[in-house]
């Protein structure tokens, strides 16, 4: 399936993604990671001693979901295909990117806080997406209601 544009808000916007690996017996392992999207292509950053770390320096196979719960916006993506691992500075000037979009300018400043998640950050994975899955209520909501009807009677809110 191709990328749909109208959700590129998801990888724009600064959201937890779930990222799938598989270990040594093939078993799925599923993990919450910070990620950014830059030229056509998805980075998270890890440890390389880090499960999923051990997981794609194996086997590079994996997918990374980002999704909206927000009523009204539910939507989501999916990529998946085959991961590049990067390490030395280019490694580091992406991990600093990343982190730089979920801390603040004093968390990665700080001697303890910053210091720590830079030491976290040693792989950089680059995801050059083959593969897009994708799912949006308010379309779906769109193509089954009549126009200006109000269809939220027919879901319960998102649980916070």
């Amino acid at each position: 399936m191709a990328f749909d544009e109208s959700l590129s808000y998801l990888l724009e916007e600064r959201r937890i993604a779930t990222l799938t690996t598989f270990d040594v017996q093939g078993m799925p392992h599923v993990t919450a990671v910070w990620f950014l999207w830059q030229n056509g292509a998805l980075y998270l950053t890890t440890n390389d001693q880090s499960g999923k770390g051990r997981n794609l320096s194996r086997d590079p196979r994996m997918a990374l979901c980002m999704e909206c719960r927000e009523a009204g916006r539910e939507a989501g993506l999916s990529a998946s295909g085959r991961a590049e691992l990067l390490t030395g500075e280019k490694a580091s000037a992406l991990a600093g990117q990343i982190n730089g979009k979920y801390l603040t300018p004093a968390a990665l400043n700080h001697p303890v806080v910053g210091t720590a998640f830079s030491g976290m950050s040693n792989l950089v994975v680059k995801l050059v997406p083959e593969r897009w899955i994708s799912w949006d209520m308010a379309a779906l909501g769109d193509a089954l209601f009549p126009p200006g009807s109000d269809a939220s009677g027919f879901f319960y809110p998102t649980l916070k």
